[in-house]
C-alpha cells in the first residue's frame, strides 16, 4: 500500500531511528514540516467514495481517533483505538480519523507548545497501532482542509461553513449555560510548586470525562493561569471569577470543534457521524437531525456481554475473514443493520436488546446444529468401525478368515474403512453448509 510505504519513509527520514527525540527537541519549523507532509500524504491518498454508503462510511470523533478529548491519558487512547478497530472490522465499510497532524498544520503561525509535541508523538503511535487496519483499506485519515474555486466556494463550501457557525453559536450558549451551574473549578500548583499551575474542574460524566479533568499549564503559561498565580491552592473559582477566566471553553471548545469537524466532513463526503458517548450522540442529532450516527461504545458493550468469543477476536483476523467470506459478511451486516434502523436510536437499551434478542439465539442456534451434525457424523463412523472390527473378530473365531487377515485389512479392508468414513465426513460437511443458510453464519465463523 502506498501510503503506508509513504509515511514510514516520511517518519524514518524525519526522526532519523529516534521518534521521541525528534518529536520533543526539533524546532519548530521541523515540526510544521513534518506535520504538512504528512497531512498531505493523506489527502493524497483518501479520498471518499464516489458512493459512499452512509450506513456504513464514519466520521469518528476525537476520541475513537485516539485524540486529546475528551481525555490525553494514553490507557484511554487505546481503549477507544482499540473500541474503534473492533467496530470497524465488524460494520464498517470504512471509517475516517481526525487527523492530528493536519491540526498541528492548521494552526498556521501559532507557537509549538509541549501540547502538540505530545500530540504528534501519541498520532505517530496510533498510527502504527492502527497500521494493520488502514493496510487493509478499513481506517483512513479525514482531511478538512479543503480548497474550492471561486465559484464552488461560494455555492458548497460557504453556505455550509455559515451553517456550522450559526449552529455553533447556540451550542457553545447552550453548553455554557449548563456547565456554570454543573461544574466546580478549582486551581492548584502540582506539587506546590508554582512553576505548574493547574485547573481542576469536576462536572457531569456526560460531558466531562471520568467526571474530572485536570487542565495543566504548559511554557508559555497562557493568560487564564496568570490571573490566579498569586492565590494560595487549593483555590475554588466563584461563579464570576469562571465567567470573567472563561475557564470552561477548554471544555466547550473541543466538543464544539469535534462535532463541527465531524459535520464538515459529513457534508463533503457522506460519512456519517461515529461516536462513543450518548450525548455525543444527542447533541449531534439536534444540530444534524439529517445525519446518520452510530455508537461504537454501546456496539462493542453489547458484543463483550453477549458474544465474549467474537469480541475477543482480533480485528485483523476478523478483516481476513471478511474477505475470505464476502458474501455472508455482506449478509449479516445487512440484516444487522435492518435491526438498527428499525431501532428508534443506537442507544444502549436498544442495542443490547438487538443482541441479546436477534443475533445471540440465531449464534446460539447455529452452533447447536453444529454439534448435532458432529455427534451424528461420529456415530455413523463409530458404527462403520465397530461391525468391521466385530466381522472380522468373528471369522478368525470360526477360522473362516486367513490368520493374515490384518495384512488383507490393509489392502483392502482397510481402504474400504477409510472411504467409508471419509464418506461420513464428507456428509458432515455437506450438512454444516447448512450453517450458511443462517444469516448470522459470518458472526458464528468469527467465534470459532
Amino acid at each position: 500500500m502506498e501510503f503506508i510505504k509513504e509515511t514510514d519513509e516520511a517518519i524514518a527520514l524525519w526522526s532519523e531511528g529516534d521518534i521521541e527525540d525528534a518529536v520533543f527537541n526539533s524546532p519548530e519549523e521541523y515540526i510544521y514540516e513534518f506535520s504538512e507532509v504528512m497531512a498531505l500524504i493523506s489527502k493524497h491518498h483518501f479520498h471518499s467514495s464516489d458512493l459512499p454508503n452512509e450506513n456504513f462510511s464514519f466520521i469518528a470523533n476525537s476520541s475513537l481517533s485516539g485524540g486529546a478529548h475528551p481525555c490525553s491519558a494514553p490507557e484511554c487512547r487505546k481503549k477507544r483505538l482499540n473500541q474503534l478497530a473492533s467496530f470497524s472490522a465488524l460494520y464498517a465499510d470504512e471509517v475516517y480519523i481526525q487527523n492530528p497532524f493536519e491540526n498541528i498544520l492548521l494552526r498556521g503561525n501559532q507557537s509549538i507548545r509541549e501540547f502538540e509535541r505530545q500530540e504528534i508523538l501519541a498520532g505517530i503511535q496510533n498510527y502504527f497501532y492502527l497500521r494493520p487496519l488502514i493496510e487493509k483499506g478499513i481506517i483512513k485519515y479525514a482531511t478538512v482542509n479543503v480548497n474550492f474555486c471561486e465559484q464552488h466556494s461560494s455555492e458548497i463550501g460557504k453556505p455550509i461553513a455559515e451553517s456550522i457557525g450559526r449552529k455553533q453559536e447556540k451550542l457553545v450558549q447552550a453548553l455554557d449555560a449548563y456547565l456554570k451551574v454543573k461544574c466546580k473549578v478549582t486551581f492548584d500548583f502540582s506539587g506546590g510548586n508554582k512553576s505548574k499551575p493547574f485547573f481542576e474542574i469536576a462536572g457531569p460524566e456526560d460531558i466531562i470525562e471520568h467526571g474530572t479533568v485536570y487542565l495543566h499549564a504548559y511554557e508559555p503559561i497562557p493568560d487564564v493561569f496568570t490571573l490566579f498565580m498569586k492565590k494560595e491552592g487549593p483555590y475554588i473559582l466563584n461563579p464570576d471569577e469562571i465567567e470573567e477566566s472563561r475557564i470552561l471553553d477548554q471544555i466547550i471548545g473541543p466538543i464544539v470543534n469535534d462535532l463541527s469537524t465531524q459535520e464538515w466532513h459529513s457534508a463533503l463526503n457522506g460519512t456519517s457521524y461515529l461516536c462513543d458517548n450518548k450525548t455525543h450522540m444527542k447533541v449531534a442529532s439536534k444540530i444534524n437531525n439529517k445525519v446518520y450516527a452510530a455508537n461504537s461504545d454501546v456496539f462493542e458493550k453489547s458484543l463483550e456481554h453477549y458474544l465474549p468469543a467474537i469480541y475477543s477476536k482480533d480485528p485483523s483476523a476478523i478483516l481476513d475473514l471478511r474477505l475470505s467470506e464476502e458474501e455472508a459478511f455482506a449478509v449479516y451486516r445487512d440484516k444487522l443493520n435492518k435491526f438498527m434502523q428499525e431501532s428508534s436510536s443506537w442507544g444502549e437499551v436498544e442495542v443490547s436488546k438487538i443482541f441479546r434478542d436477534q443475533l445471540l439465539p440465531e449464534i446460539n442456534l447455529i452452533e447447536k446444529k453444529v454439534k448435532d451434525w458432529k455427534s451424528n457424523a461420529r456415530e455413523g463412523i463409530a458404527q462403520k468401525l465397530l461391525f468391521g472390527t466385530a466381522t472380522a473378530s468373528f471369522g478368525l473365531y470360526e477360522g473362516l478368515l486367513p490368520a493374515n487377515i490384518g495384512e488383507i485389512v490393509t489392502a483392502i479392508g482397510g481402504a474400504t474403512a477409510v472411504a467409508g468414513t471419509l464418506m461420513e465426513y464428507n456428509k458432515t460437511l455437506k450438512e454444516k453448509q447448512e450453517a450458511r443458510k443462517n444469516d448470522f453464519y459470518f458472526l458464528w465463523q468469527v467465534s470459532q
